[in-house]
């Protein structure tokens, strides 16, 4: 409690011996100390520097001043009869006034009766409070002593000449903070003092992983890493690093699939996001350095005094409400350091997942935008403001357009990352992409600051020009001409705003994986579902089956779900959470099958897929480079093989042509004895696809009618179920028996067949066109052996023939 000892009134001059003696014996009670805060006098005045001031210890609590108005008790009808009274005592005389004065201090008893037991309850109340905050008061310098030591030693090294005991002033402070908050405050004092780095993390902690060092990756992605099993970089990824991370360069990278592109541009990101942050803290203790003994100035309106009694139950009610807004202002402020742009929603995910384990220890948030999903939860997930957005163009540019505070920022991003730049920029396709260009590029002092990332395993793929544009009248300059690869890679720096940036190109010249086997596969396309249900029934494993429409995915995945194959349908019609769903159950079953557009055709990382089947010809080079690259990744083996009718061929050799490929790729050998049995289970399950196709049309065009004779209030010959003879009478009932008839006869023949096996357990991979050896060896051989002992059994023919002609 502080109290103002100033005097009112002079004192006459024959005292002023006598005042000056009682001044100098009260000198000694009296201090000079220096306020934190603002100090309030009775009449709105405020006190500055060191004024004399008294600080009770042991105070009576009903003594607070009160920043509220207090309501009067009093009654000012009474009032006014006291003050006609006191009028007519000093007219009347002496015995009138006694009698007022004494009726006046009896109502003025109860009025401060009344006040004294209201202040009582208060200070009562008071009091509970005050021990609940010294309590916490404690906990919090207990908290900071172990936060702080050495700032401790320094502070108590000049406060020892303070004479006077800690808790002295502990009105003049503020109430504490909650246990969370107070642990959060003194965080943040520990971190104004020294600026550690984000996560810390000790060399035992992280794990061995030498293969990294030199490459400039921190600690706490290196932790990370090692836990997941990235002993040693890959070759796109020691390439890039050092010049991305140490250099701040552009990178422009190609690289085939499967090759690690994704942690390529992850990594420098997350590395040059940390160090922003790091550098953010150190600039905000240079703007506002602590020196030892100063305490900082308060903020305007910041109150450092106790709030009355009557306030703290709101004050402390309203803490969390405070704490809520502080933390949400806090987040709006968080910048949005990187953007990753890709081109299907399901890239979006696999990227995010990737840059969430990579950020496990650098405290970065990462969040995925993308379409298919419900606008109001993205916008709830860019509310929490993370560092990183992994998006596709489409609906970022949808939110962008809305408005949304947090990727209004995407102008003073940091890092820009274009995954499957070729895809991307491709005429026709992602228009919102050029005009997030165009606002990204509009600063160009921003656009220089900015570091970019294009990747792609297409990247310096060329085509050949169109028929139609290559001919031209002999002897004049051809309109058009062939681009080059530095032609292309010099138009995507000058579209995306790229500035000196370091290519890596990688790919080698037959722009697949070295350990993918590519095969070929002659037929008519009425034999394409034979030779599918063939491979998959002979080699069992995971496998991606993709087709150039919707309509073929829809018509294998209805055909091999009759034939027990348990296919999972993939394309662009579908909603999003089932083409998630589906994606989760093809990576968690090991012998799953997958029927997909081309929009499963890039990026997507599904560990372990053994076989992919081009069910019909790519309709371009880089659908076929990156259709072939969801298996034979990181080093693994996989085998492609594309299903070509005879009026495809034509697609196949422009296709080879592009990919400068001299050399027909190898047959798939497949097995004559064994393709009737496959031939017969197949003409069942299609036979009973149309019979139940028949039914369903014939109960919609049965319920088509019902409904327009209920609207009609008509009565249908034969409908009633109870009458057995109008029911044989009724043509639709009739045919729908049938029907029925037909699809459970099939079913029960298509049932038994599969029941049965279709090759026997000697069957031979190796030669299965040979009768002698078809029951020594066993069938438990995989698709990539057996092409690879066809490969080998084609070579020996051809030096066998090309002998036979030299001896002729």
């Amino acid at each position: 409690m502080v109290q103002n000892k100033q005097k009112t009134a002079k004192p006459p001059k024959a005292a002023k011996s006598a005042a000056k003696e009682d001044a100098i014996s009260k000198a000694e009670n009296w201090q000079k100390v220096k306020i934190k805060g603002h100090v309030i006098s009775d009449d709105c005045g405020g006190y500055e520097g060191l004024i004399g001031l008294e600080v009770l210890k042991d105070y009576d609590a009903a003594l607070v001043k009160s920043t509220q108005k207090r309501v009067s008790s009093r009654n000012p009808a009474r009032e006014r009869k006291l003050k006609k009274k006191k009028r007519k005592v000093s007219k009347g005389g002496e015995e009138d006034s006694s009698e007022s004065s004494s009726e006046s201090e009896s109502e003025e008893d109860v009025v401060a009766a009344a006040k004294a037991s209201k202040k009582a309850r208060l200070a009562e109340r008071h009091a509970q409070k005050m021990q609940k905050l010294r309590e916490k008061r404690e906990k919090r310098k207990e908290l900071r002593k172990q936060k702080k030591a050495k700032g401790k030693e320094n502070d108590s090294s000049e406060d020892s000449n303070d004479e006077y005991p800690e808790d002295r002033f502990a009105l003049l402070r503020p109430p504490p903070l909650d246990d969370k908050e107070g642990a959060a405050q003194a965080e943040e004092e520990s971190s104004a003092e020294e600026a550690p780095e984000l996560v810390p993390i000790s060399t035992d902690e992280v794990e061995d992983v030498p293969a990294w060092n030199g490459l400039g990756v921190p600690a706490p992605i290196l932790r990370a890493l090692g836990e997941q099993g990235f002993k040693a970089p890959t070759q796109i990824q020691a390439l890039t690093l050092p010049a991305a991370i140490h250099g701040k360069k552009d990178i422009l990278g190609a690289a085939e699939t499967g090759s690690g592109k994704t942690l390529a541009f992850g990594i420098p990101m997350l590395a040059g996001i940390m160090e922003l942050k790091q550098r953010n803290i150190l600039s905000g203790i240079r703007k506002a350095p602590k020196v030892k003994g100063q305490q900082p100035e308060p903020a305007a309106d910041e109150h450092e005094l106790t709030p009355p009694p009557e306030e703290l139950d709101h004050v402390s009610g309203a803490s969390e409400e405070e704490s809520d807004a502080e933390e949400h202002a806090q987040r709006k402020q968080t910048p949005l350091y990187g953007l990753v742009l890709t081109p299907t929603r399901e890239l979006a995910v696999q990227v995010k997942n990737h840059l969430v384990s990579a950020a496990k220890y650098t405290g970065i948030r990462v969040a995925a935008i993308f379409g298919g999903l419900a606008v109001a939860k993205q916008e709830r997930v860019l509310r929490q403001c993370p560092e990183i957005v992994v998006a596709t163009p489409g609906r970022l540019w949808e939110l962008y357009a809305q408005g949304n505070q947090h990727l209004g920022k995407i102008e003073d991003v940091s890092f820009l990352v274009i995954d499957e730049t070729d895809r991307m920029v491709e005429k026709g396709h992602f228009e919102e992409l050029r005009s997030l260009l165009k606002v990204l590029n509009s600063d160009e002092q921003k656009k220089h600051q900015r570091q970019n990332f294009v990747y792609s395993a297409t990247l310096t793929l060329i085509h050949d020009l169109p028929d139609h544009m290559q001919k031209r009248n002999v002897g004049k300059r051809p309109k058009f001409v062939k681009q080059t690869v530095d032609q292309k890679i010099e138009s995507l720096i000058e579209e995306l705003g790229i500035s000196q940036p370091k290519i890596v190109d990688i790919t080698s010249t037959q722009q697949t994986a070295q350990t993918l086997t590519e095969s070929r596969l002659l037929c008519p396309i009425d034999h394409k579902d034979y030779n599918l249900y063939y491979f998959i029934q002979r080699h069992p494993g995971r496998t991606i089956v993709f087709c150039n429409s919707i309509d073929c995915v829809k018509r294998l995945a209805t055909l091999f779900g009759l034939l027990d194959c348990n296919p999972l349908p993939l394309h662009a019609n579908m909603i999003q959470k089932q083409r998630l769903k589906n994606l989760e159950r093809f990576r968690d079953c090991p012998t799953g099958l997958l029927i997909a557009t081309d929009v499963a055709a890039r990026g997507l990382d599904i560990p372990n897929v053994e076989h992919v089947i081009h069910y019909q010809v790519p309709r371009t080079s880089e659908n076929y480079v990156h259709r072939s690259g969801r298996t034979a990744r990181a080093n693994k083996h996989g085998i492609t093989v594309m299903f070509m009718e005879p009026g495809e061929v034509k697609s196949y050799v422009k296709l080879y042509k592009t990919l400068e490929r001299t050399e027909d790729l190898p047959l798939f050998p497949i097995s004559e004895r064994f393709l009737p049995a496959v031939r017969e289970r197949v003409n069942l399950a299609r036979d009973l696809d149309k019979e139940e196709l028949k039914l369903k049309r014939v109960q919609s065009e049965r319920g088509w009618m019902k409904k327009h004779a209920e609207e009609m209030d008509m009565i249908i010959d034969g409908y009633n179920d109870e009458s057995g003879s109008d029911q044989d009478e009724d043509p639709f009932v009739i045919e729908r028996r049938r029907n029925r008839l037909r699809v459970e006869t099939v079913r029960a023949q298509l049932n038994a067949l599969l029941a049965k096996p279709i090759f026997p357990r000697g069957f031979s991979f190796k030669y299965p066109n040979s009768e002698a050896t078809q029951l020594a060896t066993s069938h438990s051989q995989s698709a990539v052996d057996t092409m690879k002992a066809a490969i080998e059994d084609q070579k020996q023919a051809k030096k066998d023939r090309n002998k036979r002609k030299r001896n002729a």
